[in-house]
């Protein structure tokens, strides 16, 4: 039997993030976990998913129930905009998913999903919930303009080319 890995992946867009990282600034740059539940209103299950996001790309710690920014966490608040795009790209192209994309972008010039979801396949990676998966793939990945992505034909581009993956004019 052929034993799946699951990609870590937390199902959080890159609004909830960047909002974290704000409302942790707010506080001082550090607060605790239940503080931030209460006082937003969230539960600790939605907000899970936001923290394990932000700790994969290094823009928090969290112990002893404390969570606090890190250097790359305070930047991304710091920031102008391609500041943060420029940062977070820096965090993203070092996640498998990322890396796999973007690989088969460079190899091929464009990629499409179902093609991704193949690759991922034959790595033996399973995922948990494909259309929350691939919302959460796109937004980052466009956000931080790792590659352009076009719904018409779900392809996925280089920065800078269009959905045939050549270069735009």
């Amino acid at each position: 039997m052929v034993k799946h890995k699951l990609i870590p992946l937390p199902h959080a867009n890159v609004g909830e993030v960047l909002g974290l990282q704000e409302a942790i600034y707010s506080y001082g740059g550090r607060v605790k976990i239940s503080f931030i539940v209460d006082e937003f209103r969230l539960s600790f299950d939605d907000l899970g998913d936001v923290i394990d996001m932000a700790e994969l790309l290094e823009l928090v710690k969290v112990h002893e129930g404390e969570i606090h920014l890190t250097l790359y966490g305070e930047a991304i608040v710091l920031g102008k905009i391609d500041d943060k795009k420029g940062l977070l790209r820096k965090r993203l192209v070092k996640i498998e998913i990322f890396k796999i994309i973007l690989s088969m972008i460079k190899k091929h010039g464009k990629v499409s999903w179902d093609q991704i979801v193949e690759r991922l396949r034959e790595n033996e990676y399973a995922i948990e919930d494909p259309i929350m998966f691939k919302k959460i793939v796109i937004g980052w990945g466009s956000y931080a303009e790792l590659f352009e992505y076009y719904g018409d034909g779900q392809i996925f581009t280089a920065v800078g080319t269009n959905k045939e993956g050549k270069e735009r004019k």
